[in-house]
């Protein structure tokens, strides 16, 4: 029953992300529901359990469309009366500075607009691009001039479109401003824990810096914090072309590798220690990821599928993780459709729970020393299920990811691991983080090597045009039989 609910509630969801809803639409799907319902019990006995799953299946639909409807992809903002105009304002810095190569991004809480001689109380976000110089922090309380812009659709050459307003309104913003000009008025408005939380994040990329030479500092911040920006783009390119660009996204894929690698290090104590220090490290990576709202949602995603690997039970976990997707989803349904950082993560923890015990079978070449076989198991299941998806997305199919991935994808929990324990030295001591540094640089160098050398081999990679969201549910469609099959066989 609640498998049917929590499909009806995904699919209400994208429905009301793609189709315009009105409440003419939701009284349909009300009346159609209270139908299936009301003619259960005038069938057949031995039919009334389908008839009720399709009930049960339109009451999730009803629930998701009429989330979307009251959510903010529907709601009017306060600043859309002053929208393409310039204003003068008040607010706050609300999240972490965005640093890129040319530029920073803020996300600024406004709290005061000047009309003239008027002052209007608004609480709304904004997010702006300034210099990188001079340095603004979280809790800084600024004064800004803007142009207040609404985000369009960004279209590739491709044809791929990224819906860069959706992707914001997810964070609840409608406007941004690209020539802005923004001056402190005084320091430390924030979250005191938040504001902990990013200090901790900034002193530990700052021990990694110190400990490692460029790019091979960048690449580890990418792998344990998904700051990926500071890759620079030729990097990130390389890192497309060859398949492995999700490694330095900020999600459940990442975070699953910290946690398998923790509690297969430590498989030789009882289990239910193992599985805890596995949780502890999740929680202590979130912090030091800075602990954003993403980042929360990708680790209590790995811990439904570590609970899942200790039960091993994958009916009742299926279960388990449907109620966790429909909790995240009912505060803020724009993330099904809106955030690939959710979506990776989803789809990283369906490839943890269901794929990894179909692929650790064909591993059996592989020791399971120090839970070597676990973790590359856990590692190719979860290629397996955000592959299509992140072809979908960047257009290139990468005829060197495998290799280049069987090269290297051994190697990212231990470098992550020896990185972790970079930045941690880094806290006591500098010359005490060269030790873990000088075999995490020969990690990080062979990967970067790897990557670039996959990346300049002639016709490694091809760019495909942009294709319909309904190829790759076909692909996840034929994915799914394809393993439900195999487990028939095996039966």
């Amino acid at each position: 029953m609640l498998i049917s609910f929590v499909f009806g509630f995904l699919c209400g969801i994208t429905t009301g992300s793609v189709v315009s809803i009105s409440i003419g639409f939701i009284v349909a799907l009300v009346i159609s529901a209270l139908i299936l319902f009301g003619y259960k019990f005038f069938i057949e006995e031995n039919s009334r359990y389908i008839l009720l799953l399709a009930f049960v299946f339109m009451v999730g639909i009803v629930f998701g469309v009429g989330r979307m409807y009251v959510s903010d992809l529907y709601t009017e903002s306060e600043l859309s009366r002053f929208a393409n105009q310039k204003i003068w304002a008040e607010g706050i810095i609300v999240s972490e500075p965005d640093v890129r190569e040319n530029n920073t991004k803020l996300t600024i809480g406004l709290r005061s607009i000047f009309v003239g001689t008027t002052t209007v109380a608004v609480r709304e976000k904004i997010v702006v691009t300034v210099p990188i110089h001079p340095e603004f922090r979280y809790g800084d309380k600024v004064k800004i001039s803007a142009t207040l812009k609404e985000p369009t659709k960004i279209k590739s050459e491709d044809g791929r479109t990224f819906d860069y307003g959706g992707y914001l309104r997810v964070r609840g913003v409608w406007f941004t401003s690209s020539y802005t000009t923004v001056d402190l008025i005084s320091n430390g408005h924030g979250s005191v824990v938040k504001s902990s939380l990013f200090k901790i994040k900034k002193t530990f990329t700052e021990s990694l810096d110190n400990a490692l030479p460029e790019p091979e500092s960048s690449l580890l911040s990418g792998l344990l914090l998904g700051a990926k920006q500071s890759l620079g783009k030729e990097i990130l390119e390389e890192f497309q072309k060859t398949g492995v660009s999700h490694i330095v996204v900020l999600s459940g894929y990442n975070i699953a590798i910290v946690a398998n690698s923790i509690m297969n290090f430590f498989r030789f104590l009882p289990k239910n220690l193992s599985f805890g220090l596995g949780a502890v490290g999740i929680v202590f990576f979130t912090i030091l990821s800075g602990g954003g709202a993403s980042a929360w949602r990708a680790s209590i995603m790995v811990l439904v599928a570590l609970f899942a690997k200790r039960m091993n039970r994958d009916y009742k976990i299926g279960r388990v993780l449907g109620f966790t997707i429909v909790l995240m989803l009912a505060p803020n349904p724009l993330l099904l459709a809106f955030d690939p950082s959710f979506q990776l993560s989803v789809l990283a923890t369906i490839g943890l729970i269901f794929v990894s015990p179909y692929v650790s079978p064909y591993l059996v070449w592989i020791t399971e020393k120090f839970g070597l076989r676990e973790i590359v198991s856990s590692t190719i299941a979860t290629q397996i299920t955000v592959l299509p998806y992140l072809i979908y997305n960047m257009g290139v199919l990468s005829l060197v990811s495998l290799p280049v991935n069987v090269l290297i994808l051994g190697t990212i929990p231990l470098a992550m691991f020896l990185g972790f324990a970079t930045g941690i030295a880094g806290f006591l001591s500098l010359y005490i983080s060269y030790i873990p540094a000088f075999f995490t640089y020969i990690l990080l160098w062979y990967q970067l090597t790897v990557v670039h050398i996959g990346a300049n081999i002639p016709f490694g990679a091809i760019s495909l045009p942009a294709f319909s969201p309904i190829v790759l549910i076909f692909i996840y469609t034929f994915i799914f039989l394809f393993l439900s099959r195999s487990k028939q066989i095996k039966q």
